[in-house]
């Protein structure tokens, strides 16, 4: 190992969705802590370390292994920052960080945003406008809960991400089974947030989210994303938009209600993913993630804007100034195909970027064979993606459609 100083990043995620990230920090030194060899990666760092259970050592006292890991390599050369695009490994990073003195959200924090129970406490706390909320730990308790509220209510974990377990209850009847949904999926995730199920109330209204850059203390909004999701009653998101001159980049009000968010989950330093329902009695905050968004959304944000997500956390992560410069002025989107039906992925037919105006990619997101359901028997059905970027939010929509509709999936129906 050379004793030059290098950057710790923990975890990666898939091909798809973060080789972009990996090919904007290939002009650092790399150190990747993974769960298991990497192979694409390599590409991209300067080494690496297994440690088959590093999903375990973020979810219990195992934190202490990972930690001696850390130490010893902190022995052989200087870390400059510590950093993490995977939602399930971003309290362990930041104790990583808050173990060697160097910038993050701190455990704390990280801690925060990644309990929902927590987050909602403390933005009621301070008077941040979002969902009435309560969390229950029986059906029977969440039947009270939505009675109180009024149907629909929303119930989710404490703790996962990607809308995995989040589903919309509109009637009793249909109360037990989706705090089932909610429940297991808790119990199969992180199981310091297990069990149990956050009874919201639903707001109508459609759904954004703001990436933003906090160091010390000062808040600065990157880009605005526009969501869009598949029926009902879950929530798993088949695409979004960036428009590099979106007017809420200059609604005062949001801005204000973003700050104050930040200001009482204790965020000072680093990267936020912010989700919030835009109501018709104003914008109300759904969720704040230390993080920069996922799939290909900080793809999105450099075709848009020429913002680059990974290359601003790294400076963040190492006490740099963040550099927030915006040279590029666009839309750029993507769209996911979800499997319709369960079976088995035979194949996605696909336009090729040459064939349409403005397409930048397309690819697929399955193995052929891989078994597919549709939720709550199962999650992220994804086939395969399209990206566009144009010059106007019109022409980007348009782009978008055409490639969409070019895109046509095999799939064998379970019998």
């Amino acid at each position: 190992m050379s004793t030059e100083p290098f950057i710790l990043v923990v975890g990666s995620g898939p091909k798809e969705y973060r080789e972009e990230l990996f090919r904007s920090l290939s002009g650092s030194r790399v150190w990747l802590l993974s769960d298991q060899e990497p192979t694409w990666q390599r590409d991209y760092i300067s080494g690496y370390t297994v440690i088959p259970r590093l999903k375990a050592a973020q979810v219990s006292t195992n934190i202490t292994f990972l930690l001696d890991t850390v130490r010893k390599l902190a022995a052989s050369a200087a870390i400059r920052g510590v950093l993490t695009f995977e939602e399930m490994f971003l309290s362990a990073t930041c104790q990583i960080a808050d173990e060697l003195g160097l910038p993050s959200l701190g455990r704390g924090v990280a801690e925060n945003c990644r309990d929902k129970e927590r987050t909602r406490q403390l933005l009621t706390d301070a008077g941040v406008r979002q969902p009435r909320f309560a969390f229950a730990k029986t059906a029977e308790e969440a039947a009270e809960i939505s009675e109180e509220f009024g149907y629909p209510v929303v119930l989710k974990p404490r703790g996962l991400a990607g809308s995995i377990g989040v589903i919309m209850v509109r009637s009793s009847a249909d109360l037990e089974a989706g705090f089932h949904v909610a429940a297991s999926a808790a119990r199969d995730g992180a199981q310091r947030h297990g069990g149990g199920a956050l009874v919201e109330q639903f707001l109508a209204g459609p759904e954004i989210a703001v990436d933003a850059v906090v160091v010390d203390g000062q808040l600065e909004p990157m880009y605005i994303i526009r969501k869009r999701f598949g029926p009902e009653p879950f929530f798993e998101e088949t695409g979004q938009t960036i428009n590099a001159d979106d007017s809420l980049l200059f609604d005062a009000g949001l801005i204000e209600m973003l700050r104050n968010a930040h200001t009482a989950l204790g965020i000072r330093t680093g990267m936020t993913h912010t989700e919030i329902r835009l109501t018709p009695n104003g914008p109300v905050i759904i969720e704040v993630n230390g993080r920069l968004a996922g799939d290909f959304v900080p793809h999105l944000a450099k075709l848009a804007t020429g913002l680059n997500g990974a290359t601003i956390a790294a400076r963040v992560a190492c006490g740099e100034p963040a550099l927030i410069e915006r040279n590029v002025q666009r839309s750029a989107a993507h769209q996911i195909v979800y499997a319709d039906r369960d079976g088995t992925f035979n194949a996605i037919s696909l336009p090729s970027p040459e064939s349409h105006p403005n397409l930048v990619a397309t690819g697929t997101l399955l193995a052929a064979g891989t078994q597919v359901a549709l939720p709550p028997r199962g999650y992220m059905a994804r086939l395969g993606y399209a990206i566009v970027a144009a010059p106007s939010a019109s022409e980007c929509e348009a782009s978008l459609m055409a490639a969409v509709a070019d895109m046509s999936a095999d799939i064998t129906p379970s019998q």
